[in-house]
């Protein structure tokens, strides 16, 4: 008889898209162009998953990425090297948040769940080992962001519902507020992280501080 060995009792999801060029940070190609909102978006993936690290016994990190045309086994593997993949299925984003916790959940018997995107590239391992441990005293943990979405959410398999995701108006200054207050409602406890600001507009890129790709870039562009 071979050992049963058990999955990680923590993942992490890391929501990115695959980098093509017209089709990532679109509010930052109005200013940017196309080619360079392209290769800032490849650092952003770069430095975050070196920010990241790798999984471990305890912990599964995985990349979910958006459907796409040009995507096949070449292309994710040159944008995402050596990281356990898997496509992000629903129309709007509430929707793949919450058919990615609920498959985690009931499917891998995940016990605690956080997703991030790109958008923060310097969100390092020690922050997230933190909202991790969190999760052990309280059912939800959310970082909010300064345009009033959120750098992270995640919650308990106990604590989970997807109506926390659902009809939200994404991309709206409210998306944060709208769900600690659905959260509250579910009388769940929740952890606020410290703020921080997503690489949205060409502001973010001046007061961003994080080294990496991301920071020579900006560096060689003329924003620090």
């Amino acid at each position: 008889m071979f050992p049963t060995i058990p999955p990680p009792p923590q993942r992490l999801l890391v929501f990115a898209r695959l980098p093509e060029s017209g089709q990532v940070k679109t509010r930052l190609a109005r200013d940017l162009g196309d080619e360079r909102t392209l290769e800032l978006y490849q650092a952003m993936v770069h430095d975050t998953l070196q920010s990241i690290g790798r999984s471990t016994k305890d912990l599964e990190i995985e990349v979910l990425w958006a459907p796409a045309a040009s995507a096949n086994r070449e292309t994710l593997a040159r944008a995402f090297p050596d990281r356990p993949l898997a496509m992000q299925t629903g129309e709007t984003l509430g929707d793949r948040l919450a058919m990615a916790f609920s498959e985690r959940f009931f499917f891998h018997r995940t016990q605690k769940i956080i997703a991030i995107g790109v958008d923060d590239p310097a969100l390092d391992r020690e922050a997230l080992d933190h909202a991790f441990a969190l999760l052990d005293s309280c059912e939800w943990v959310m970082g909010p962001a300064s345009d009033g979405g959120y750098y992270l959410i995640g919650c308990r398999a106990a604590a989970f519902t997807s109506e926390i995701f659902m009809n939200m108006e994404w991309g709206s200054e409210t998306v944060a507020s709208t769900t600690l207050a659905r959260i509250r409602n579910w009388m769940s406890c929740v952890a606020v992280l410290p703020e921080r600001r997503d690489l949205d507009v060409v502001d973010d890129l001046r007061q961003y501080r994080g080294n990496g790709e991301v920071g020579r870039l900006l560096q060689e562009w003329g924003y620090r």
